[in-house]
């Protein structure tokens, strides 16, 4: 099996791999979940699945990815927004 994986399934990996290393550090308490940390290594592996998924589709698997991404930008942009705002 391994060695038929292409560059394309390799990302697909890697994006697995930092969506569970993004888990397992919030759940270890190594990332606080409202700091971007989190989100930005969420954005970047779904991004990474789905761009290998443009060369291996499957729909729900493209849904996952998409959603994931759309949670990700929201919080991130909750998190900036939050930081913009002045104190009281």
């Amino acid at each position: 099996m391994l060695e038929d994986m292409t560059l394309i399934d390799w990302l697909g990996v890697l994006g697995s791999i930092f969506i569970a290393g993004a888990y397992l550090a919030v759940s270890r308490g190594w990332v606080d979940p409202e700091r971007p940390a989190f989100n930005l290594l969420n954005l970047f592996g779904a991004g990474l699945i789905l761009w290998s998924l443009w060369f291996r589709p499957n729909a729900g698997a493209i849904l996952i990815e998409v959603l994931w991404i759309c949670i990700a930008v929201a919080a991130l942009a909750r998190w900036a927004h939050r930081r913009g705002e002045t104190p009281k």
